[in-house]
């Protein structure tokens, strides 16, 4: 295994379990089902959450980390082109009146080195939602990107909000999606979306990411450093600023200090 990958798999499993946490202070305490991780290549997919398994320490009903190792384990059995090194997600279900928020984040790595461009999807999803009890309000989301150079394809992060209350629910007019993100990456935020009045809702992040074939016998493989994030206000539209702050609060730093790390191997002799 490359200095590189033992560097970035090590930050980010400390990176995203120490952000969650601090996110997690921030949130109220939910009376929803549990948030889960959907990934999904082709017809196979793979679930990480209390219902599904592949979850490792700090996962509770709005908290969910992925034991890359379970997970890796299970995606390799099933066929697909990628592992992660890290991958979490957190939300919150406040009383009325209080932002809905749902965060998605992570890092994926294609592992086949044949068959040309592959795409995966990675969804999150909570429900139970009440923020729009009493009015309606509008959704936002934010997304950042960051390729390994030369080895990403594209990032496309999408937002979806569901008045049937149902986890992982895309089949609704309440959504919104970013223009793609490219290499070297990037971050940008979605056109805003207006929801209606409802006393419960769901919300899905979902990040679909296509990567070439890793030609380096893993020792740089293409990877991508994702996140995905979604705010419900009753107000008006969140500033950019605002919702980045919420996309950003754990990868921000994380990301600068792997791209660094990162520039400094590529770079070395």
């Amino acid at each position: 295994m490359s200095r590189w990958t033992m560097f970035c798999r090590r930050h980010l499993i400390l990176g995203v379990a120490g952000g969650l946490a601090l996110l997690a202070l921030g949130s109220h305490p939910a009376q929803a089902g549990n948030i889960a991780i959907t990934i999904t290549e082709g017809a196979s997919s793979v679930q990480v959450g209390l219902d599904f398994g592949n979850f490792g320490a700090g996962t509770d009903s709005n908290h969910v980390v992925a034991d890359t190792a379970a997970l890796n384990s299970a995606l390799n059995a099933a066929g697909f082109d990628f592992n992660f090194n890290a991958l979490g997600a957190i939300a919150n279900s406040p009383a009325s009146g209080v932002a809905a928020t749902l965060l998605l984040t992570g890092q994926v790595i294609r592992t086949t080195g044949t068959g040309g461009d592959a795409a995966i999807t990675i969804q999150a999803s909570q429900n139970d939602y009440t923020s729009l009890v009493s009015s309606g309000g509008t959704l936002t989301s934010f997304t950042t990107a960051n390729f390994v150079p030369g080895g990403g394809v594209s990032q496309v992060g999408s937002s979806y909000l569901a008045t049937s209350n149902t986890q992982f629910d895309t089949a609704t007019p309440y959504a919104t999606a970013a223009p793609p993100q490219v290499p070297p990456g990037g971050s940008g935020d979605e056109p805003p979306v207006a929801v209606p009045t409802t006393s419960v809702f769901s919300l899905t992040n979902q990040v679909v990411v296509p990567l070439g074939p890793d030609t380096t016998g893993g020792s740089n493989p293409p990877v991508d450093q994702f996140t995905h994030s979604t705010t419900v206000s009753l107000s008006a539209i969140p500033e950019p600023a605002s919702v980045s702050m919420l996309a950003t609060a754990m990868p921000v730093a994380l990301v600068s200090l792997i791209w660094l790390r990162r520039r400094k191997v590529s770079s070395a002799p």
